[in-house]
């Protein structure tokens, strides 16, 4: 019998028997639909659903307890919407890949561990080389370095017997490959690529798999495909940094990128191998199988929350986000968060709002010099830090111990906050002995996390920083446009009021053209005050800062505009005041300005009457306590001035306090007023910002400082 009708024959029987691994199209369908912003739910759907044994696992592992959904999921659909691509596309193609290598049952000397190792090393490699290409799939090459060597489990499964023998008198790959030859008149290489025949993939990847284990001077004339694939493999090798100028023929990256490439694939599936506690050393088939299912399990969490902190759109709901995560994968109950205040250099605390402790947090901060506290070394260092350091016991800091009491718990793990080698805070997880070695022993998925979270942070700061930047510039940029054109003006007013003055003088009392140069004098006058407005705008005047009684402020003003501006408007006004209240160190003249002026901007937008309501407020969770040096940051105050008017248009609302932007209509309005109330509460040292919309009125919220002096 010829080679050719033994192999024919060895193709037969695996086709014949049920040991055939299933079609793979689900996994590269899911990979180019979840990577195309074109893919609609359903059509998803309709991908993942044409495998029945993937949609049954994926419901399996969505349903359980530790997705903790917000109601019951009972299709693909419902899934997808809830988790997002990336969730899903994990744990679909996690679960198809767990099928091929979960395939050698048969045989337990088979090092399924070493195996999924190279061959996932060998994935990332190709699609990082074919990246590097700019080839248009390289999740395709992916795919292909994966499961290269995917007829060794097909071998396996179906001859065990036999593949006992050769495992027994097989020492390295060469050994083997030529075992396989023997026994089987056919090799891995070979059944892997019959094997992507039979599945229906490029032709090109097919060739590449077959050709994967020639000499370099046969693939030097192959196609880039082959190349590849057979570079990935030659890389995903052990030990083989020095052995890479072999193959520079083979490809135009330098050598020098290939090393990193190697040295990055290295490092990719190591941290994942340590962060879900394989042990690729030791690793046994039924060991290897709890660790992909908890592979599955801990990723597709982990990018589930990643997809919700993407989607936060606030520093409050990050965290809460993040401790919600950690709840789920580390089974972390509680969690405190300290972040970083550059411009104060302290750490401030937050957790979340549905905890006990809540309102304490709030008012804890830690000074950066504070050197003995754990959560200070861990942002300094950047490393996990906790309180049963064996190596090195040492006396914990006063605030150490009182967060681990309002943790309620027997001692403290500290992560950094951090990304782009920049620290945002820190992590205070309360633990035990047994947490601490949980959490040592996912070191890499508690890094990403707690990276993913600096990253989120740092960008929603960015952003509003950024924000916050723009318009102060522009409002810099139009101060000193007008202090110009104060000064400009100013001069040629001066002259031509000292001539009307000259002229009406060597003119009659009774001479017919004083009444037009009194008009002339009135109405230069009158340009006069507008730059006075102007001036008010560019450079407020704030005399002096002193303790104020902020209450009293806001209610004697009232009461003075009720009579003379809301009463005559049909304009019904309430205050609502904090008796906790302190008297604000600010300028008590400048505040009046702002309070009238946002009264009357309100007052003016309301013809049919309405009301205003006023409210002051201390902001108890922005006062800190320095708890290791014993002192008190005052923290800072509210005063909202709302009403139920016609509220503000989007397209104003985005210049709303630069000069000229006004609501109103008539030769009297400057629009020049919340300008000028902006300039006076930026040099007061707070903020101001107006929620609004249209048909339901606006609100001003002002923020002080319950301390502070004037700016330089």
């Amino acid at each position: 019998m010829s080679w050719g009708i033994v192999q024919k024959n060895i193709f037969e029987k695996i086709k014949q028997s049920n040991n055939l691994p299933q079609l793979p199209q689900v996994m590269l369908k899911l990979i180019k639909a979840c990577n195309s912003e074109k893919t609609s739910i359903d059509e998803l759907t309709g991908i993942i659903s044409t495998d029945p044994s993937l949609t049954s696992r994926l419901l399996q592992i969505i349903g359980s307890p530790y997705i903790n959904l917000p109601k019951a999921v009972n299709s693909i659909k419902t899934a997808v919407v809830y988790l997002g691509l990336d969730t899903i596309r994990n744990i679909a193609i996690s679960t198809s890949a767990m099928r091929f290598f979960n395939f050698s049952k048969a045989v337990p000397g088979f090092d399924t561990g070493r195996f999924w190792y190279h061959s996932y090393k060998c994935g990332v490699i190709a699609r990082k080389v074919a990246e590097e290409n700019d080839f248009s799939n390289p999740d395709e090459f992916f795919l292909a370095g994966l499961l290269h060597d995917i007829g060794r489990l097909v071998l396996l499964q179906n001859f065990p017997d036999d593949y006992k023998a050769i495992l027994k008198t097989s020492s390295n790959e060469d050994q083997t490959m030529a075992a396989e030859m023997e026994m089987f008149d056919t090799d891995t290489p070979q059944v892997s690529a019959w094997l992507f025949s039979q599945w229906n993939l490029n032709p090109l990847i097919s060739d590449a798999v077959l050709f994967i284990n020639e000499s370099i001077e046969q693939i030097e004339g192959a196609l880039s495909h082959v190349k590849v694939v057979f570079i990935s493999n030659f890389l995903a090798r052990q030990e083989v940094l020095e052995k890479i100028p072999d193959i520079a023929c083979l490809t135009d990256i330098p050598q020098a990128r290939l090393e990193q490439i190697s040295i990055e694939a290295e490092e990719e599936v190591a941290d994942m191998a340590k962060s879900l506690g394989i042990n690729l050393d030791e690793i046994q088939d039924t060991i290897y199988e709890d660790s992909l299912t908890s592979e599955i399990k801990d990723l597709s969490l982990f990018y589930g929350t990643l997809q919700n902190l993407l989607q936060a759109r606030d520093i409050d709901s990050v965290l809460d986000v993040a401790q919600n995560g950690f709840k789920i994968i580390f089974n972390i109950s509680r969690v405190f968060y300290f972040l970083l205040d550059e411009k104060r250099n302290i750490l401030t605390g937050f957790c979340t709002s549905n905890d006990k402790s809540h309102k304490i947090i709030k008012t804890i901060a830690l000074p950066l010099s504070n050197t003995s506290s754990l959560l200070v070394k861990c942002v300094k260092q950047q490393k996990v830090q906790n309180s049963f350091n064996e190596k090195a016991p040492r006396k914990l800091a006063i605030s150490d111990t009182q967060i681990i009491r309002l943790l309620e718990a027997e001692g403290l793990y500290c992560v950094p906050i951090y990304s782009s080698k920049k620290a945002s805070g820190v992590m205070a997880l309360g633990v035990d002995k047994t947490k601490i070695k949980s959490l040592d022993n996912s070191k890499g998925l508690v890094r990403l996390f707690s990276k993913q979270t600096g990253v989120c942070i740092q960008s929603i700061r960015f952003h509003n920083e950024y924000a916050d930047n723009i318009h102060e510039k522009k409002m810099e940029a139009y101060s000193t446009l007008t202090d110009k054109v104060i000064h400009e003006i100013n001069n040629p007013i001066a002259i031509i009021k000292n001539y009307i003055e000259t002229l009406s003088l060597k003119l009659p009392d009774k001479h017919p053209a004083q009444d037009e140069l009194s008009v002339i004098g009135e109405e230069m006058n009158r340009v006069a005050g507008l730059l006075d407005k102007l001036r008010s705008f560019s450079r407020p005047k704030i005399d002096g800062f002193e303790p104020v009684d902020i209450n009293k402020l806001c209610q004697s003003i009232l009461e003075i505009l009720k009579k003379s501006i809301l009463l005559p408007k049909h304009i019904e006004a309430v205050i609502t005041i904090d008796p906790e209240m302190p008297k604000v160190k600010t300028d008590q003249d400048g505040l009046k300005q702002v309070f009238i002026n946002l009264v009357k901007n309100a007052a003016e937008a309301m013809d049919k009457g309405g009301k205003i309501s006023v409210s002051t407020r201390f902001l108890s969770g922005s006062a800190k306590i320095m708890i290791d040096e014993k002192k008190r940051i005052p923290g800072s105050i509210e005063i909202i001035v709302a009403d139920n008017g016609p509220g503000i248009s989007e397209k104003i609302k985005e210049t709303l306090f630069e000069p000229y932007t006004t609501t109103k209509i008539g030769a009297a309005n400057s629009g020049l007023g919340l300008s000028i109330v902006h300039s006076i509460i930026k040099e007061l040292n707070g903020k101001i910002i107006c929620e609004t919309k249209p048909g339901k009125g606006s609100r001003f919220i002002i923020t002080l400082p319950v301390s502070s002096s004037k700016r330089k």
